[in-house]
């Protein structure tokens, strides 16, 4: 058997191409050979750890990382087990005794079914940063949508919906309207309490333009996907120098003026910067990062969570100080099963919706789907139905005039074929969790296949960040289908 070439061996073929080529990427790269020797290292992942490459070519992993030991370095741990680590976020390195933290995947490089190297691919956290600033510029900016209900559109303030867009007639809905217009006028800071897929963000953005704010930026920020360092530059701004890479930026705090800021799953904000939400609520005045001078705070503060508040005091996830703080006034937002009058109203709304974007004759759903509908449990709450619907109407013919159980798609029939038996969702024995879990890998599936696995395209159209799809896909052990 011909002896395997090392991988420095292959490297050194044509060393001064490769580095031509790393060196244009915006990912740091750093790659390990079989003896844990660092053996290339490009010029963004200098940026990334803050490095000297010169310094890296060549020494040892733990050597150049400080490890103590081999048995500590992630790169030999993937060299020997071959199995990759990805979309982790860790600190490698400092800068003045500070963690400098970064979002890498680790994999190994095998030849002839032998690993022979690992490499590291590093995002560039300072480029994350940047657009993630842009894409929430261009949302409080450039986000225009015509209401279906009213012809309304809101275009300057970063909003989308008004209260025309929370459909509802049910008792409960009808008293949370009245309340949440009630204090739309008020300057009380509030919290929207409801289950995932109730509508926070609408009503936010509802009570927003209800009040006297309506001219001013509304704009929110999911404080659950976005790791800790980039959530407060955003949050708060940050000045040049204040850490590598920073420049002169204007926070969500700032850009807000006079108007709204949402902090949705406020109960996933890490506990170290609630701390200092806490004081900039208390003060009314905040500091760029890095920054001695603070700027008055002006807007108001809307937040939203997904689990009952003292729930998440219990078990740590919220402050219960800030709690009190947030909760100047709370709004609960009741699931789709405890106000079931309002199922069918919001199939007919969205189905009326969505026949006219897809210029269909549907008007509305026949008795036998109605039944199936009426019984299911709806954990994805508006959202799946609205999900549900849309993927209904794809399937319906031109000229159908009402929804039925044979436009369910196929991937979705198995969840609601128990009622379509005429059991009750209530005898499947699986968990709330469970049942929610299925529908969710099969969305992720459908988002996978119509984008034909492109990762980006598809987490774009399931409104997440790249790498929180990445994270269900392997959660759920969905792979690309091998050509």
């Amino acid at each position: 058997m011909e002896r395997i070439h090392s991988l420095i061996e292959l490297l050194q073929h044509d060393q001064e191409l490769l580095d031509m080529v790393l060196n244009r990427l915006n990912d740091g790269i750093m790659i390990s050979d079989e003896e844990g020797r660092i053996v290339a290292y490009n010029k963004a992942m200098e940026k990334v750890e803050n490095m000297d490459r010169r310094e890296m070519i060549g020494r040892f992993l733990w050597d150049a990382y400080g490890y103590d030991g081999e048995s500590h370095s992630e790169h030999r741990h993937v060299f020997k087990t071959g199995k990759a680590l990805e979309n982790v976020y860790s600190a490698h390195t400092a800068v003045d005794g500070e963690p400098l933290y970064t979002i890498y995947s680790t994999y190994p490089i095998q030849k002839d079914g032998n690993t022979i190297g690992v490499v590291t691919i590093s995002g560039n956290e300072q480029l994350m940063h940047d657009r993630l600033i842009q894409a929430t510029e261009s949302k409080r900016q450039h986000n225009v949508n015509y209401n279906l209900s009213n012809g309304r559109i809101y275009s300057e303030n970063g909003t989308t919906y008004s209260f025309a867009d929370f459909i509802g007639e049910s008792d409960q809905i009808v008293q949370l309207i009245k309340e949440a217009q009630t204090i739309s006028w008020l300057d009380n800071s509030i919290l929207i309490v409801g289950d995932t897929g109730t509508g926070k963000e609408v009503l936010a953005q509802s009570i927003h333009n209800h009040g006297k704010r309506l001219t001013e930026p509304f704009i929110g920020v999911n404080c659950g996907a976005i790791p800790l360092n980039l959530l407060e530059s955003i949050l708060f701004g940050t000045v040049k120098g204040a850490y590598t890479g920073a420049v002169d930026h204007t926070g969500l705090f700032e850009e807000a003026r006079g108007g709204t800021v949402f902090l949705d799953e406020i109960n996933s904000m890490p506990l170290q910067l609630q701390v200092k939400l806490l004081r900039v609520l208390q003060e009314k005045r905040a500091n760029r990062v890095g920054d001695n001078k603070s700027f008055e705070l002006k807007c108001r503060v809307i937040s939203a969570m997904n689990m009952e508040p003292m729930d998440a005091v219990r078990e740590g996830r919220l402050r219960e100080d800030l709690y009190y703080r947030l909760a100047g006034f709370t709004l609960h937002i009741p699931a789709l099963t405890k106000r079931p009058r309002d199922i069918v109203l919001l199939i007919e709304y969205f189905a009326r919706r969505y026949a006219g974007l897809m210029d269909k004759s549907i008007i509305g759903i026949d008795d036998s789907l109605k039944k199936i509908l009426l019984s299911y449990t709806w954990p994805g709450n508006v959202r799946e139905l609205e999900n549900l619907v849309e993927n209904m109407l794809i399937l319906a013919d031109p000229d159908e005039k009402y929804l039925k159980p044979v436009h369910i798609p196929r991937y979705m029939q198995r969840i609601y074929e128990g009622v379509e038996l005429g059991r009750s969702v209530f005898e499947d024995e699986r968990s709330l969790t469970e049942k929610t879990e299925e529908f969710e890998r099969g969305l992720v599936i459908e988002a996978l296949e119509s984008s034909r696995y492109n990762i980006s395209h598809a987490a774009k159209k399931l409104g997440i960040l790249r790498q929180n799809l990445l994270y269900r896909m392997k959660k759920y052990g969905i792979q690309k289908p091998e050509v």
